[in-house]
C-alpha cells in the first residue's frame, strides 16, 4: 500500500457532475487569504491552508470536523502538529502536517441551490498498514460563542447560513465566497440554504449583519444555537408508568422526535419506525445525553405521566439533533425537519427552544407546516413569561405543564404564545444528565401532547394537520381563567380531554 493516498471513487461516480464541480473548484483556489490562529484550517475546494503551531494532532482533526469533514482515525494517535501551509493542493497538506502517518482523503459533491461544490468527503488517518484500525473519531463538533462581547445570541462559531437572491449566478456564488472568506460546508438545496464555514477571526454575528447589505444576498444570518434542556429531576419514586405495547407492523411515523438521539432502555419495547443522524447524516443513532430517549418513550406511548391513563401505542421517528455536547443548530433542524417530512410523520415533536428569535428556525417550522405536519413545541422550563421559540411561532402548539393534580407546574413558562397544558410529570427507566428517576418539564408534556396528536391520526388518517388541532382545542377541559389564559392556553390536556378527543369524529 502506497504511505498516503488518495481515494477518488466518489468523483468517478459522480460523472458529469464531478466535471462541472471541478471547473469551480479552480476559481474556489485562487485566493482566500491566510488561516491565523493557532490552528486553523480553510478548504476551498481542492487546496487547503493549514496553520498549526505545536498543536496536538486532535486540535487539528476538530478544524477539519468543522468544516463538515468526516474525521476516522487509528485510536491512540498521539502527534504534535507544527506546520504553515498555505494555497497547497489538500493531499501536499495533509502530507506535511501528519508526517510519518498514513491518510486516505475521500471526496464528494456539496449539490447547492446555485452551484454545486467539490469539497473533502471523509479524511481516515492512521499508522502505516493499520487502516483496518480506524474508528469514527467523536470530537467537539461544534464550538458556541455569544459573540466577542459574550452578550450575543448564542451561535456556532464562524458558520452563517445564507439565502442568495435570484439570478445570481453559479459564478457570482463563487465570488462571493472568496470576497467573504467562506467555505461552503453543507447546503439544502430545496430550501436555497447554504451553510459556510468563515475564516478564522471572523465573527458570524458581525458578518452576517454585513452580508446583508451584499446585493447578492437574500438572507444571512449566523448559524444559531440551542442547547437542549437542563435536566429537571423531582422529589418522589415509584415505577415507570407503562403505556401499551408497541404497534404491532407499524411502518408510517405519526411522531417525529427531533432530540439528543435513542438508546432504548433494556426490556423496553418502543414502536420505532425509523432512527436517523441529522448531526451526522449516516450514522448510527446513540444517545449519549438521554433525554431523547426520554421523549421517544412519551411520544411512543411506552411512557405515560403521572396521572395520565394508559392509551394506544404511537408509531415514532426518532431523529437525532443534538451532538454528544447537548447543542443543535439551526441548520441541524432544519435538516432534520425535511426528513421527518419525506418520511411521512404527521407531528413533530420538539422538546426544547431558546429565547432569541430566528430566521432560519421559523423556515423550519415554516417548512413542516408546509408539508402538513402539526408541530408541537416547549413553553419552557423557565417561569420568565417570556416567548420561547419555536413556540412562540405562528400555528405551533406550544405546550406547558402541569402536575398530577392539574394545577399549573411551577416552573413552567407561561404567556400569551402558550396554547395548552398538560402533564409534565414522569417515572422514567433512563437518566437524563442523572440517574433514571421522576423528571418535570414540559418536555414530557410536549412529548405527550404529540403522542395523543398522534394516536389521533391513527384513527383518522386522511384528516388535514388544521382538522387534527381544531379537534384537539375543543376538546381541552378549561382551566384557570375563562378562556384563553397565559398559563394554560386553551385548556388542559387532562384524561377527559383525552378522551373526548380521541373519541371526537372528524371534523
Amino acid at each position: 500500500m502506497e504511505s498516503r493516498r488518495s481515494t477518488l471513487h466518489t468523483r468517478v461516480m459522480r460523472g458529469q457532475l464531478w466535471t462541472r464541480a471541478v471547473t469551480w473548484a479552480v476559481v474556489l483556489g485562487l485566493s482566500c487569504g491566510a488561516a491565523a490562529n493557532a490552528s486553523d484550517v480553510i478548504l476551498r475546494g481542492e487546496r487547503c491552508w493549514i496553520v498549526a503551531r505545536g498543536e496536538p494532532l486532535a486540535n487539528l482533526l476538530a478544524e477539519f470536523q468543522r468544516l463538515g469533514v468526516a474525521i476516522k482515525t487509528e485510536p491512540g494517535l498521539d502527534r504534535t502538529v507544527d506546520v504553515d501551509l498555505r494555497d497547497q493542493k489538500v493531499e501536499r497538506a495533509l502530507r506535511a502536517a501528519l508526517g510519518p502517518l498514513d491518510f486516505v482523503v475521500e471526496w464528494s459533491v456539496v449539490q447547492g441551490p446555485i452551484s454545486n461544490v467539490v469539497r473533502v468527503k471523509e479524511i481516515r488517518v492512521f499508522s502505516p498498514g493499520q487502516e483496518q484500525r480506524v474508528r469514527p473519531w467523536i470530537g467537539q463538533r461544534y464550538t458556541v460563542s455569544r459573540g466577542p462581547d459574550g452578550r450575543g445570541p448564542l451561535h456556532i462559531e464562524r458558520e452563517v447560513l445564507v439565502v442568495m437572491r435570484r439570478g445570481v449566478t453559479g459564478r457570482d456564488f463563487l465570488n462571493f465566497l472568496e470576497e467573504w472568506n467562506g467555505s461552503v460546508v453543507d447546503s439544502i438545496p430545496s430550501r436555497g440554504i447554504y451553510r459556510l464555514r468563515l475564516g478564522p477571526g471572523q465573527d458570524a454575528l458581525a458578518t452576517a449583519t454585513r452580508m446583508r447589505q451584499d446585493p447578492r444576498v437574500e438572507v444571512a444570518e449566523a448559524n444559531m444555537a440551542i442547547r437542549v434542556p437542563v435536566a429537571m429531576p423531582t422529589p418522589g419514586t415509584g415505577s415507570a408508568a407503562a403505556g401499551a405495547p408497541p404497534v404491532s407492523g407499524a411502518s408510517q411515523a405519526a411522531v417525529a422526535v427531533l432530540d439528543t438521539g435513542l438508546a432504548v432502555p433494556a426490556g423496553w419495547q418502543l414502536s420505532v419506525v425509523g432512527a436517523w443522524d441529522a448531526t451526522q447524516p449516516g450514522a448510527p443513532v446513540t444517545d449519549p445525553i438521554g433525554h431523547g430517549t426520554q421523549m421517544a418513550l412519551v411520544a411512543s406511548g411506552a411512557i405515560v405521566p403521572e396521572h395520565t391513563p394508559p392509551g394506544a401505542a404511537t408509531p415514532v421517528l426518532a431523529i437525532r439533533t443534538f451532538d454528544d455536547q447537548g447543542v443543535t443548530s439551526n441548520f441541524d433542524i432544519l435538516r432534520a425537519v425535511q426528513y421527518a417530512a419525506d418520511q411521512g410523520a404527521r407531528v413533530v415533536s420538539l422538546s426544547w427552544g431558546t429565547d432569541t428569535p430566528s430566521y432560519f428556525l421559523q423556515e423550519a417550522v415554516s417548512e413542516a407546516q408546509a408539508r402538513g405536519m402539526v408541530v408541537v413545541a416547549a413553553a419552557g422550563n423557565e417561569a420568565t413569561g417570556r416567548p420561547n421559540y419555536p413556540a412562540a411561532y405562528p400555528g405551533v402548539i406550544a405546550v406547558a405543564g402541569v402536575r398530577g393534580d392539574g394545577q399549573r407546574w411551577e416552573s413552567s413558562n407561561y404567556g400569551d404564545f402558550v396554547v395548552l397544558a398538560a402533564p409534565a410529570v414522569a417515572q422514567f427507566p433512563v437518566g437524563y444528565q442523572g440517574p433514571p428517576g421522576r423528571y418535570a418539564g414540559t418536555s414530557t408534556a410536549t412529548a405527550y401532547t404529540s403522542a395523543i396528536l398522534g394516536q389521533w391520526w391513527l384513527r383518522n388518517p386522511t384528516a388535514s394537520a388544521a382538522e387534527a388541532v381544531d379537534a384537539l382545542r375543543r376538546s381541552l377541559s378549561d382551566a384557570g381563567a375563562p378562556g384563553r389564559d397565559p398559563y394554560y392556553g386553551y385548556g388542559v390536556l387532562d384524561a377527559a380531554a383525552v378522551y373526548r378527543f380521541l373519541s371526537s369524529p372528524r371534523p
